[in-house]
């Protein structure tokens, strides 16, 4: 079993290129004689090779080398009929048809048969086994002996997938579906770039029962979808010296993801996902409801000077900044797509919940996973864990933490694109705020603004399903400019004017679904100082255009009604919004 050298090359700060040895992080020596044939001789390294399944494991988790299983007989490219296997792994058939052709016609169709399982022969392989055995004259020394005459980078795994099981690594089989459906104790947490994310993975990996991976989806994302960014990172990896992406597909990070650690010890599965390479095409509901959620959001102004600080200090060759992956937009998509298929998930803000009460948020997460809180998430010592060395230079800030404090930065002139940016952000990071359990604590306000930026308020009739409803709707009203917004469901009317506020004093806007509009008028009425009367105008949240045409809303409502397209794209036209702020302004008397 042999290591199939290929000589990669790696830049230089000034762009030269220089030959370099190939790495041997996680690789270990066999003591055994070499087994395959004579021919082989011409292209196998001098020392003979195996990669241990502990090492394969961790080129799994970490995406830095592909795997492939090579099936004998019954398996085809991509589809697996070979019982269990290394999850994110493709099937290779070994069974090669006319193995009495000449080497050049057999090599041929060795590399086919990987390039239509989806392997990418430019990079990293592992190979591996049912029984871990390779015969010397059978298929599988063909394929290696192939491979090696094609300068393919390959290993092949210790023990072959006997000793994968044998020590109870996660295992995917395709023909009986036994990837784990329950969510039980499986996090995944969307955060967008810059949200102090990595610090709470950090936190989250301190827990004795966690197994914690580190944004699995980022390289295939910007791979299969932005390619110049991609290339930057691959850039960084090159000068900083560390292992390569294995340029995984989306769909083999999304396999990964489903892997079940818990009979190795690890039941409280973590993952920190970027938000802003969620695949809303690629990603199913079905998978989704394998994982409970947390949407990490900060203050888009500061994730945005953050990440901007990155691309202007950190690493030269992967560092950037890039508004469109800023990540809020998909924030909103992300809680409002759980919310739908109902998924158990919760929204947390970076600095007002974790920073400033960070055991408090800590122990909500812990009981929405259902694992007991342990003080040692509190805090670590400083040190930049394996799984970030793929993205070194983006991480410094958490690799140097022991906590949860803030770290004085330098003054920085930020570019006009950093604020434009912010501004565009912050509708949808204040629907999630919006959509966080404080929001309940601190009801009924959601935002007060002071007498000289104070124009109306909005009522939004919330559902009583879940604080993290009516996304829509929270979007809608962040969006109107001078609007004081408060947020309660119709049945706590009565205790919403025992508290004075400003709102009942005079006219305001009620928004919300048809059903949850009329049940607010009725409940107003009930009132002894506000009357449906008061309202001066209705926003009614329909699931589609269609729905604009029913008319029922106007007529049974004692106050006149907007129709509104429960759709980021309807809801964000400048023009809209414009001429929904002059009506309502008009219908006060301003």
């Amino acid at each position: 079993m042999r290591w199939v050298g290929r000589v990669t090359r790696t830049r230089d700060r000034q762009g030269a290129t220089g030959a370099m040895e190939p790495r041997e992080n996680g690789f270990a020596e066999s003591s055994e004689p070499s087994s395959t044939s004579a021919s082989s001789a011409s292209w196998c390294s001098s020392v003979t090779r195996e990669m241990d399944a502990d090492a394969v494991l961790e080129n799994v988790t970490t995406q830095r080398m592909q795997v492939a299983m090579l099936a004998r007989v019954g398996a085809t490219e991509g589809e697996g009929t070979i019982g269990p296997r290394v999850p994110g792994s493709k099937i290779v058939r070994v069974d090669i048809d006319g193995m009495d052709a000449d080497a050049s016609t057999r090599d041929a169709r060795v590399l086919e048969r990987f390039a239509r399982a989806g392997c990418d022969l430019s990079r990293k392989l592992v190979l591996v086994t049912v029984d871990g055995a390779v015969d010397a004259s059978g298929s599988e020394a063909i394929v290696i002996e192939a491979l090696g005459r094609a300068g393919v980078c390959a290993m092949v795994m210790k023990g072959g997938m006997r000793a994968w099981i044998d020590a109870g690594y996660p295992t995917t089989r395709d023909d009986d579906g036994t990837t784990p459906r329950s969510a039980s104790t499986r996090l995944i947490v969307w955060a967008p770039p810059r949200s102090r994310s990595t610090a709470f993975e950090r936190s989250l990996s301190r827990h004795s029962q966690a197994k914690v991976l580190h944004e699995l989806l980022t390289e295939p994302f910007l791979k299969e979808k932005n390619p110049g960014n991609y290339q930057k990172i691959i850039d960084g990896q090159a000068e900083q010296d560390v292992d390569e992406s294995c340029g995984s597909s989306y769909a083999t990070a999304l396999e990964v993801l489903t892997a079940d650690f818990s009979q190795h010890g690890k039941p409280f599965f973590v993952s920190k996902e970027l938000s802003c390479y969620f695949d809303d095409n690629q990603i199913s509901d079905d998978w989704l409801l394998r994982f409970k959620h947390v949407v990490l959001v900060r203050d888009p102004l500061d994730a945005l000077k953050s990440f901007y600080r990155v691309s202007v200090e950190g690493d030269e060759q992967s560092s950037y900044f890039d508004v469109s992956e800023a990540g809020f937009h998909e924030c909103f998509a992300i809680l409002h797509r759980l919310n739908r298929i109902g998924a158990e998930c919760s929204a947390v803000d970076a600095d007002i919940d974790l920073m400033k009460n960070p055991e408090s948020t800590l122990r909500l997460v812990c009981d929405l996973v259902g694992v007991a809180f342990e003080p040692s998430m509190l805090e670590w010592e400083p040190k930049e864990l394996k799984s970030w060395q793929k993205f070194r230079g983006w991480h410094e800030d958490a690799s140097n933490s022991t906590g949860f404090q803030a770290i004085e930065k330098a003054p920085l002139q930020y570019p006009p694109e950093v604020f434009a940016g912010a501004k565009t952000c912050r509708p949808y990071y204040e629907a999630v705020l919006w959509s966080s359990s404080r929001a309940l604590n601190h009801w009924p306000t959601l935002r007060l603004l002071s007498p000289m930026e104070h124009k109306f308020s909005i009522v939004l009739s919330a559902s009583e399903e879940h604080v993290a409803r009516d996304m829509h709707a929270k979007f809608l009203a962040s969006r109107l400019p001078g609007a004081s917004i408060y947020m309660f469901q119709p049945k706590w009317v009565k205790e919403a004017e025992e508290l004075g506020l400003d709102f009942f004093g005079g006219g305001f806007v009620v928004c919300g679904t048809r059903e949850k509009v009329m049940e607010m008028a009725r409940a107003l009425d009930g009132c002894r100082k506000c009357q449906s009367t008061k309202v001066v105008r209705g926003l009614i949240m329909r699931s589609s255009p269609e729905e604009t045409n029913d008319k029922d809303d106007v007529t049974r409502l004692p106050f006149p009604c907007t129709p509104v397209v429960a759709s980021v794209d309807f809801i964000d036209r400048i023009e809209f919004i414009d001429e929904l702020s002059r009506t309502i302004e008009c219908d006060l008397g301003v």
